[in-house]
């Protein structure tokens, strides 16, 4: 089951793409990230991060201090720097098609992310919570709209990621309005 957010499309984009063709132009990226999802080495991180024990309010803690600056802080960069974060750093830069990758444990905390996303919990975003499906893993895909933290025109894909057939994470990947309009020409 695909789950379709509202399309709202951005308004300097002035994009008329409806849902049902947003879902076909982005078939091949949804299997795409549906395929980097089950990478042994994005697993294993949100495994241990799953394992740590972080709480509600040390989530709450990173993100405030997360949205406080746009700068790269030494903690932002750690994502970008780990394993998982330079396998999906080399799928963004590798794909003209991709704007962002980012990677998130069972409660929407962020684990790893190329580059860096405006905030560190996405657990309380549509993006997380519909591909995230209370454990019942499912794909999302998100309106095209305006992406703050790399200021293109994106709609984000999100896949669950499986251990063992248990959703224990998500990744999200953002494609390019420049990819789909290249499709549907």
């Amino acid at each position: 089951m695909i789950v379709l957010a509202m399309l709202v499309p951005a308004a300097d984009a002035q994009q008329d793409i409806g849902k049902s063709e947003l879902e076909e132009l982005l078939r091949v990226k949804i299997r795409t990230v549906q395929h980097m999802a089950l990478n042994p080495l994005l697993i294993r991180a949100v495994r241990q991060q799953n394992a740590s024990g972080l709480t509600p309010e040390e989530i709450s803690r990173r993100d405030k201090a997360w949205r406080a600056t746009k700068e790269l802080t030494p903690f932002k960069l750690s994502l970008q720097t780990s394993a998982a974060g330079r396998f999906l750093r080399a799928q963004v830069q590798r794909s003209t098609s991709f704007n962002e990758a980012f990677l998130t444990d069972n409660q929407g905390a962020n684990v790893a992310a190329f580059p860096a996303t405006s905030d560190y919990w996405q657990g309380d975003e549509d993006k997380w919570s519909n591909s995230f499906n209370g454990s019942n893993g499912q794909i999302s895909l998100g309106a095209l709209e305006l992406d703050e933290s790399t200021n293109t025109v994106a709609a984000q894909v999100s896949a669950p990621v499986l251990d063992r057939g248990k959703t224990i994470g998500v990744l999200v990947v953002g494609v390019t309005i420049d990819y789909l309009q290249a499709k549907r020409q």
